[in-house]
């Protein structure tokens, strides 16, 4: 007599395979220095170029106040930042590095610098308008100002986010309620990724 494999093996195996697939992968550098030896208390987030899209300034934003909410840090206001350094002429020419973002801090008078760049996800609905405020890829580089060096690499990848809990959520509507296609919608948007990127780092910097 033949049994059939337990549906809640299948369940679990399907969960760990998705799971597994995380789209954000955060690097930390130069673990063996402590957040208070950095001196790593008081940030400014530049504006994050955004390929083919026009919320690049929505997105930095996002990511500012998730700095603010994780990190025991203290975020420069934009407009604040704005009116010490022209950030924008920096921004448009696309130069923002490790030594630009250092001299920027020093002007501005933090300790380390937030920026980066993306691109946008191209996503239509079924009646074939745009669906907006999707990030197909980004990255962010944390700075420090003092030592120059970088303190944190992370990157989103293109693809969805199958944490645990949007794992279980599509397994549990059987791929019925919420398809591949909600669930790579939902964690796309900016938002999303914001939160997930920077909640990691502060994990990271723990």
């Amino acid at each position: 007599m033949k049994h059939s494999f337990p549906r809640i093996y299948l369940f679990l195996l399907v969960f760990s395979v998705l799971s597994a697939c995380r789209s954000s992968e955060v690097a930390i550098q130069f673990a063996d220095h402590t957040k208070k030896e950095l001196g790593f208390n008081k940030v400014a987030v530049l504006r994050f170029e955004i390929d083919d899209c026009k919320w690049g300034d929505e997105f930095t934003d996002s990511v500012s106040l998730y700095v603010a909410k994780h990190l025991p840090v203290r975020v420069i206001e934009r407009e604040q930042l704005s009116k010490v350094v022209g950030e924008q002429s920096f921004s448009k020419t696309g130069i923002i590095d490790e030594q630009t973002a250092v001299k920027l801090g020093k002007v501005l008078g933090v300790d380390a610098i937030v920026f980066g760049r993306g691109t946008a996800l191209i996503k239509k609905d079924q009646s074939k308008q745009l669906i907006g405020n999707l990030l197909d890829t980004v990255s962010i580089k944390v700075v420090h100002i003092e030592s120059g060096h970088v303190l944190v690499n992370a990157r989103k990848k293109p693809g969805t986010d199958w944490s645990p809990w949007k794992t279980t959520k599509f397994l549990l509507g059987f791929g019925l309620i919420w398809s591949r296609e909600d669930i790579l919608i939902e964690t796309n948007q900016y938002d999303y990724v914001a939160e997930q990127l920077v909640s990691q780092i502060a994990g990271h910097l723990k």
